[in-house]
């Protein structure tokens, strides 16, 4: 029997609080105490307060109407006092709190003396000094795209100075702006801070226009201003967009001096990053193990060796470890790490979270039950009630949420491989027996032990070549990736981590399943567990397979020997999800795809305007993650270990991350577009160009079904806006930074695979809709789908294990409920991995924005064919939205629920109302 660690819940409710709030990275404010340290020059980040809300059309929400009165004043979101006083057009007498009105000619930046006129705007902006009435001075100063200086570059009008008292939050100022009618209409503008702390603005639009037509303008800024001993200043363009070889002349220069600063050129190498800069570069992972602090905290380099290829991420500047110099050191647990500062928009430093201490595993299901405020049962005592509050987890999830005890079925155990957590592994078996793929010299005999007696019995009279003819017969196999780690799995934990790291027991899986042509229901056949050979790994697998009793009971207080095998088959399942099909393909993947982007194209680039909302936060929540999330382990103010969550709740432990790499090895772009992925796993057939019309070998599949109605709506917008921009083939080859963009996604950010066959050249527009398409889908609707059913599946720990303690007993035999909860997640662990992945939890309340939004404003364009497309794009979203409704409202779709009554939500485009987020974000947030 296992000792049970489960007493005591109330104790635990602030615990797992405090873990989903720092883990979903939605933190107490502390930007008063920020913007005291930066005026004192300590380095600290912003991080939000009052952080607007968009409505689905992307817009800002409504704001105060704005008063005008002698001089221009704001109207912050929290009444309070305020004033503002701007340079070159404010009438009247100025309030007592604003400086005078006056012209400012600013030479050093090469500013026009002609005769001005004034010219009305409106600044958005977002100031998160912590305190009311604080005093910003600002000075901005339009630059013509038409008349060049001297130097090439436009010519600037005079500066308008802004003086105002401000509130915290966002405020909305009405602005007058010196513009000279000779110069054209403006294409950027320079803003100046001469305030004593950053400010972040959104946008200037000016309403009014310029020339003959009095076409608005609008200056889409989304960026930091730090005060100008640390920014000289900040350009931003207008929300125009053209590759650099239609740049108007006046501005090509400026489009070349961003590109450059984004780059770091004219940088020390060997320099530290601070939170003002703006440098995007590339480094190593080599900043996940400790070897400074823990000998045993070392970890290999990932990325740069055929050992251990691994995409690049960015590069912080940060010193190297004393002990070992290809290491860099890590940021202190409350410290922030750096990324571009733009990047960081509301968020501060991230604490390390503190689990309660190690102890046993749970004694029964009513114990795990009782984490979500439900009975003995898995039910809620109030049956009317969505949530129990006063829970440690208030929501359950969603596999227990109807019914709590269908989880245990076979059919519900093969439907989640095609509607679960992790419904991108599933393949159709073309060759039997199955058949390894590792070397012989190194570990022997892998090939399969299921042969034909353990699974013809339970296919309906067919043969297993008959099946496979039909394309009725489908594996899950995780035995290949798994079995080269399993021996120091298994001897884990070291010497020194027992009091941080539970014992592991864990085997290879492979998971064969029968497809009924009736119903296009999925039943499992056999579940393969495999262990290296104990006297040496040459001489091959020791496997057992298990097989269905002839029934099936679910309510009986003992667990099969079959249920433990299926327990131990979904860790394997579950670990791979974290690793490969979410961190890999999702995180790891996008963050070079930003840093080139950042570095190659001008953020005037259609494509860099195209992509840049599904960057939003990435790198980020990236970098956060690799501090306490995937790295080794770190020492606390209070002289303990804190170890990384992932290695503290995933059974490989210190290896997770070089498993990952070697998942990288086999790693394809171009495969993860998913009518190629559903086809190369053999679970489709035709053209992956019209991917309306693929063939689904299992019709009922509610990932590929949904996905694909998707894929194909992303596609439409991509391919109408790429349309707008570039009108043939060659117009993608000319594109010089788009060109540089794609050559250093390819020679640099995944360096380790430069020289794969399977890159798209980028010389064609199908290439640019097929690369765009693939990157927008990766990171919005592929993450949802992977990482947001974590919580909903894995989230109840007997249904989707992240690691296993004991031994499986030989087949047939049977064990106790409190054995079979023994040999799983221990209850500390379980906290842990149920605190990380009920992070989309909170994505409502941290002003998340959708798919088919925009972050910034209905501005981002002013091309209004490309408004257009996008209103479009919503309007398929919203289409798809309705048909996975009615899909999972019909039930002849018996996959769409199955037996735990769970519709497959995971592709719905918006949030939907209610105490559980839905919805597509439009980036990799959490």
């Amino acid at each position: 029997m296992h000792k049970s660690a489960c007493h005591g819940y109330g104790t635990l409710r602030p615990i797992v609080q405090q873990l989903v709030l720092v883990l979903s990275i939605t933190i107490e404010d502390r930007t008063h105490t920020m913007m005291m340290q930066l005026r004192h020059g300590q380095q600290t980040i912003p991080c939000r307060r009052g952080a607007p809300s968009f409505t689905a059309a992307g817009a800002a929400a409504a704001r105060p109407v704005l008063v005008l009165g002698a001089a221009a004043r704001s109207r912050p979101r929290k009444p309070q006092p305020a004033s503002v006083c701007l340079g070159q057009g404010a009438s009247g007498k100025s309030p007592a709190s604003a400086s005078p009105a006056r012209a400012v000619t600013d030479t050093a930046l090469g500013a026009s003396a002609a005769a001005a006129v004034q010219v009305g705007g409106k600044l958005l902006l977002q100031n998160f000094a912590g305190a009311d009435n604080t005093q910003l001075r600002l000075s901005i100063q339009l630059v013509s795209a038409t008349v060049a200086g001297s130097d090439g570059r436009g010519v600037k009008a005079d500066a308008a100075v802004l003086d105002a008292v401000v509130g915290s939050g966002e405020a909305e100022l009405d602005v007058s702006l010196a513009w000279d009618e000779t110069l054209g209409a403006p294409g950027a503008v320079v803003v100046k801070n001469h305030s004593d702390f950053p400010v972040y603005l959104k946008l200037l639009s000016v309403p009014a226009g310029f020339g003959a037509d009095k076409a608005a303008v609008h200056f889409a800024c989304n960026g930091w201003v730090y005060p100008v001993d640390k920014h000289p200043y900040r350009l931003f363009f207008t929300n125009d967009a053209c590759v650099k070889e239609e740049t108007p002349s006046a501005l090509l220069k400026y489009r070349e001096d961003e590109l450059s600063l984004l780059r770091g050129e004219g940088e020390s190498a060997d320099r530290a990053f601070q939170p003002w800069d703006r440098v995007y570069d590339y480094a190593l992972y080599n900043d996940l193990g400790n070897p400074d602090l823990r000998k045993d905290l070392a970890r290999p380099v990932m990325g740069g060796s055929q050992e251990y290829p691994y995409p690049r991420r960015l590069k912080t500047g940060r010193p190297a470890a004393k002990t070992d110099p290809r290491t860099e050191t890590r940021a202190p647990l409350d410290e922030d790490i750096y990324v571009p500062c733009d990047e960081r928009v509301g968020y501060g430093s991230v604490p390390a979270p503190t689990l309660p201490p190690r102890g046993g595993h749970f004694g029964s299901l009513a114990d795990v039950y009782k984490l979500y405020g439900l009975d003995d049962l898995g039910r809620l005592p109030d049956a009317k009630a969505i949530i129990n509050s006063n829970a440690p987890f208030p929501i359950a999830p969603r596999v227990i949420s109807v019914n709590p005890t269908n989880w245990r079925k076979d059919e519900e155990f093969a439907r989640q491989m095609i509607a679960g957590a992790n419904p991108v592994c599933i393949k159709r078996v073309t060759k039997f027996p199955l058949a390894s793929e590792l070397d012989r010299s190194v570990y022997g005999d892998q090939d399969s032990k299921i042969n034909r007696d353990h699974v013809e019995r339970n296919m309906c009279g067919m043969t297993v070549q008959q099946a496979m003819d039909e394309g009725r017969l489908y594996v899950v196999d995780h035995h290949d990736w798994v079995m080269p780690y399993l021996k120091r799995i298994n001897e884990l934990p070291g010497e020194e981590e027992k009091a941080e790291i539970s014992q592991r027991k864990v085997y290879a899986a492979r998971t064969l399943l029968f497809l009924n042509h009736d119903d296009s229901t999925l039943k499992p056949l056999a579940i393969e567990l495999s262990s290296p050979h104990p006297e040496n790994e040459k001489l091959g697998a020791v496997s057992a397979v298990y097989t269905p009793p002839d029934t099936e009971d679910i309510t009986a207080g003992s667990f099969s020997a079959w249920e433990v095998a299926k327990a131990h088959a979904a860790a394997n399942d579950t670990v791979e999800n974290n690793f490969v099909t979410h961190w890999l393909n999702t995180h790891a993947f996008m963050e070079p795809i930003v840093i080139a982007a950042n570095r190659q194209m001008s953020v005037l680039h259609p494509i860099h305007r195209l992509l840049k909302p599904h960057f939003r936060k990435t790198l980020h929540i990236n970098a956060v993650a690799r501090q306490i999330v995937v790295g080794s382990g770190d020492l606390r103010k209070n002289g303990s270990i804190f170890r990384g969550i992932h290695e503290f709740t995933y059974f490989p432990s210190k290896y997770n991350m070089e498993m990952s790499s070697k998942a990288y090895k086999a790693w394809n772009f171009t495969e993860l577009a998913l009518p190629n992925d559903l086809i190369k796993r053999g679970v489709a057939r035709g053209d992956p160009k019209k991917p309306e019309e693929l063939e689904l070998l299992i019709k009922d599949y509610p990932y590929a079904v949904d996905g694909l109605e998707m894929w194909a709506a992303i596609k439409k917008w991509v391919t109408d806006y790429c349309a707008i921009y570039y009108a043939d083939d060659g117009a993608v080859a000319r594109d010089s930074e788009l060109q540089a963009w794609w050559r250093e996604v390819r020679d640099v950010g995944h360096g380790d695979l430069s020289g794969a066959p399977w890159w798209l050249a980028m010389d064609t527009l199908a290439d640019l809709v097929e690369a765009c398409t693939t990157v927008v889908w990766l990171g919005s609707a592929y993450h949802a789908a992977i990482s947001f059913g974590q919580y909903d599946y894995q989230g109840f720990v007997p249904n989707g294990p992240s690691l296993t303690t004991s031994p499986v007993p030989e087949a047939g035999k049977e064990v106790t409920e409190s054995e079979f909860l023994g040999s799983i997640t221990p209850v500390t662990e379980a906290l842990g991995f149920m605190s990380i992945s009920s992070g989309p939890m909170a994505l409502a309340s941290s002003g998340e924005v959708y798919l088919g939004q925009r972050p910034d404003t209905e501005q981002w364009t002013s091309e209004q064919s490309a408004a257009a497309a996008l209103a479009e794009f919503r309007g398929r979203l919203k289409q798809v939205a309705e048909n996975i409704e009615r899909r999972n409202a019909d039930p002849e779709l018996k996959n769409r629920t199955g037996p735990v009554e769970a519709p497959y939500t995971l592709f719905k485009p918006t949030a939907q109302p209610g105490p559980v987020i839905r919805g597509i974000p439009n980036s990799i947030t959490v």
